[in-house]
């Protein structure tokens, strides 16, 4: 990957302007409303932020709420945190990223049950 290519989702934007801030969750939490929990959620990509959550982390940080948006759209679904660990650790293991073992997860799937030729 190039340099300065990396697209970033909006748990990194958020990570970033706290780091450049010096601000922990806690603080933000606090200045935004938002719970601790649901930003770390957020910021691990478990789920993406509403609007209105996205704009008082914004108004929090002092940033336009554009700032925080993922750099590509994606589509969050639901999985078991436990299923998650496992990707995880397996891409850990393989030394593989995440994002290119879950696709090749469902490509092998799709072939193995026959969803396309």
């Amino acid at each position: 990957m190039i340099m300065g290519t990396e697209v970033l989702s909006t748990g990194d934007k958020i990570l970033n302007v706290m780091k450049d801030m010096d601000m922990g969750i806690p603080s933000l939490a606090a200045l935004s409303g938002v719970r601790e929990n649901t930003l770390l959620d957020i910021m691990a990509g478990i789920r993406e932020a509403d609007l209105a959550t996205l704009c008082r982390i914004a108004d929090a940080l002092g940033v336009c709420v554009r700032e925080l948006c993922p750099d590509q759209e994606r589509y969050s679904i639901s999985v078991e945190k436990d299923t998650l660990a496992k990707l995880i650790v397996v891409s850990e293991i393989n030394g593989v990223e995440l994002d290119t073992l879950i696709a090749s997860i469902l490509e092998k799937g799709i072939e193995e049950n026959g969803f396309y030729d």
